[in-house]
């Protein structure tokens, strides 16, 4: 077989620079393939710029055609930046009257100068940042800082709470610091935002403020022997379903400001009780909470999976909240004893957040924003609060559940105790990191839509007021509430398990790469993937095929495969399934979709944003600041302060924001080998598709009981 766009030459190792290369791995990673100052070719390649310009088609269909192979002697240019950060247009040096915001050294001013900016923290999967915004959206400042991963068991994800805690500390304190040293006065910033990575569950003692145990991460998927139990469960029993679902406040055996839905639910949830020996687990824990064959009759119950979608838009999954919750309370003895003592208060990242932030154990706020909540299977989407038929399913008693609260609005201020220079300033936007880059790329009309190409990649379409069920594997969310008093916007969601996670395992684990940037010159380095597929399936399939047991998969190597081939079959991974998760959208909404609006350090790469282009049909628009997930906490907050004009219910509002250097990307494939392409790519799939077993998850999840001592507490 001939080799269809060449190879690249052996790439020779430079001495490591201090400061340069990928940040370290944490101790519980192999170790990183070493590092490196070598530059991309990438933005070379893309704008035609090496001698030779780019190759010709190959019979393959190319699709997006890579120049000829090229030496580094031909590069003089700056890199590529990293694929693995959300960064888009670097900061200027801070001081210099060309930075964002026009800022001046310190010891240039006489006083500080007072000025009305938003920030965010944005607390995503391996980082934290602060960003500080002004009324167009340019970046004043900003600060980020990594956090460790820890990586217990193959398929095993946690973080320590007071790493999230510590870094967001870290990265204010640094971005305002670096505000001040611009010439700018902290009471600059009249408020804050915070987006976080969702689905990411966390447990604290109500007494002490204190993490109970590690978190378990939103790609986590430990618990799939729970969800099959549950999804039995679900087969047998159902769920109970009230038509005339009403919200509750302050319901019996609730905390004060917890809202229950109905959902026929009569009585109060009685006092834990003794634990019978001869129950399962799930049995157990329902005779605990005392509500084993307690309510008054349900009007209807839906069995299956069908039925838990019908309240809560989304389906049993190793991805959301209640079962990672439910994992904890039965093999943490820390978790399980402060849920008999009443001293469990549970969260995903924004709640740690705005609990640290307002004070902690002195007087902290347990509150989660509706966006969050409709991720963790206990919420339903028509009256946004806890659902009790829910609660009794999965075993959790209300005491343990934060208050829901809208995504714009003035939640409380920052504690003394968290011993920033924000102190006293408001909290008044709270939004899941997927949802807010739907806010911050101004997707607020139904019909538009928006991908983040991060960890993961999550395709988000605005559906406006209508809760759109999926029946083809798509989820329905919350987009955003732009206010207590606002109606809800909902949207369909399409969750793609791993995009840049996938370019971390070649840099770090495979070692084809010394640093991401480096992606666009070795994938771009051939015409096409030579007839290789690669199914990112590192933790099963979410949307739109929802196989669990679906493996990682590179198919259609041959002798002729180079390292080239796989990395650019690893760019088209994600843009494959981000077609197909768009394919469900039109054909279930009725609306073509046109222009992708999108963000995420994987747009960094030219090529894979043609590549996304030329496989899905249609436009690709890459603001040049691409910082959407802090921008979108940063418009609700500045909508709920009634900052800059903003507001949501008025798009036009937004018209200045972010609007500087948007480039587009357009389609350039055939569609008849676009269609070629899809076809091999849906084969590649059914082949990785129903690889693990039952059998051997229970095997591996016995055998790491056995070893680690994380045993079920009953």
């Amino acid at each position: 077989m001939s080799h269809f766009g060449g190879g690249i030459a052996p790439l020779t190792q430079a001495k490591e620079e201090p400061g340069s290369g990928p940040p370290s791995n944490p101790p519980s990673n192999p170790p990183s393939a070493p590092t490196s100052r070598r530059p991309s070719f990438a933005h070379m390649q893309m704008s035609g710029q090496i001698p030779g310009g780019p190759g010709s088609l190959s019979r393959r269909s190319s699709l997006a055609s890579g120049p000829r192979p090229i030496t580094r002697a031909e590069f003089s240019g700056p890199p590529t930046p990293s694929l693995l950060s959300r960064a888009g247009s670097p900061t200027l040096p801070l001081g210099s009257d060309e930075a964002f915001g026009g800022g001046k050294a310190w010891g240039d001013r006489k006083q500080p100068r007072h000025g009305e900016f938003i920030g965010s923290v944005d607390c995503g999967t391996t980082s934290t940042r602060f960003i500080i915004f002004d009324k167009n959206a340019k970046i004043i400042t900003e600060h980020q800082t990594e956090f460790p991963q820890i990586l217990p068991h193959a398929g095993w994800h946690e973080q320590d709470p007071m790493d999230l805690v510590d870094s967001m500390k870290e990265c204010i304190n640094q971005a305002v610091e670096k505000l001040e040293w611009m010439g700018w006065h902290r009471d600059s910033v009249k408020g804050i935002g915070i987006t976080n990575q969702r689905e990411t569950t966390l447990c604290w003692s109500r007494s002490t403020g204190k993490p109970l145990c590690n978190a378990i991460v939103w790609d986590d998927a430990r618990t799939n022997g729970l969800v099959r139990t549950f999804e039995q469960k679900l087969d047998e029993e159902g769920i109970d379903i009230d038509d005339d679902e009403e919200v509750a406040e302050d319901a019996d055996g609730a905390p004060p400001g917890v809202e229950l839905g109905t959902g026929g639910e009569e009585s109060a949830f009685a006092e834990q009780g003794e634990v019978d020996e001869g129950l399962s687990t799930v049995g157990k824990a329902m005779q605990n909470l005392g509500l084993a064959g307690r309510g008054k009759e349900i009007k209807k119950k839906r069995k299956g999976n069908d039925g838990l979608v019908d309240i809560t838009g989304i389906r049993l999954s190793t991805y959301f909240s209640a079962i990672k919750l439910r994992w904890m309370l039965d093999h943490h003895k820390e978790v399980h004893d402060a849920y008999e003592a009443d001293d469990l208060q549970y969260g995903t990242v924004d709640s740690w957040l705005v609990y640290n932030l307002t004070g902690a154990k002195d007087g902290g706020l347990h509150i989660m924003d509706v966006t969050n909540a409709s991720r963790t299977l206990l919420v339903s989407l028509k009256t946004l609060a806890w659902h009790p038929p829910l609660l009794r399913f999965f075993g959790f008693k209300p005491s343990i559940l934060p208050r829901i609260v809208s995504s714009a609005e003035v939640y409380g201020k920052i504690h003394e105790n968290m011993d920033t220079p924000l102190t006293g300033v408001p909290i008044a936007g709270i939004v899941g990191d997927q949802q807010a880059a739907l806010v911050g790329n101004k997707c607020l009309k139904r019909g538009e839509a928006k991908n983040t190409y991060g960890t993961g990649s999550f395709v988000l379409f605005n559906t406006g007021e209508d809760i759109v069920r999926s029946k083809n594997g798509l989820l329905t969310t919350v987009a955003y509430q732009a206010g207590p008093d606002a109606k809800p916007v909902y949207a369909l969601e399409g969750s793609i398990a791993v995009a840049g996670s996938a370019i971390k395992w070649l840099r770090d684990q495979m070692n084809l790469i010394e640093e991401s940037g480096e992606m666009d010159y070795l994938a771009g380095s051939v015409e096409d993937t030579g007839g290789v597929y690669f199914v990112t399936a590192f933790s099963g399939l979410l949307a739109p095929y929802w196989d669990r047991d679906a493996t990682g998969t590179i198919i259609g190597l041959t002798s002729y495969t180079t390292s080239a081939h796989i990395a650019r079959a690893t760019l088209e991974a994600v843009c494959f399934q981000t077609r197909a998760v768009l394919d469900v959208i039109e054909s279930e909404s009725g609306v073509k979709l046109e222009t992708l609006k999108v963000d995420g350090g994987v747009t960094n790469s030219d090529l894979a944003m043609q590549l996304q282009a030329n496989i899905g049909g249609f436009n690709v628009a890459r603001p040049s600041m691409r910082e959407s997930t802090a921008l979108g906490s940063a418009l609700l907050a500045g909508h709920a302060l009634k900052l800059f004009g903003w507001d949501l219910a008025e798009p036009n509002t937004l018209d200045k924001v972010n609007t500087a250097d948007v480039h587009t990307f357009e389609p350039e494939l055939p569609e008849k080998d676009r269609l070629k392409a899809i076809k091999g790519w849906e084969r590649a799939v059914s082949r990785a598709r129903k690889w693990h077993t039952t059998e051997e998850e229970d095997e591996e999840e016995d055998k790491f009981e056995q070893e680690s001592g994380v045993n079920k507490v009953y």
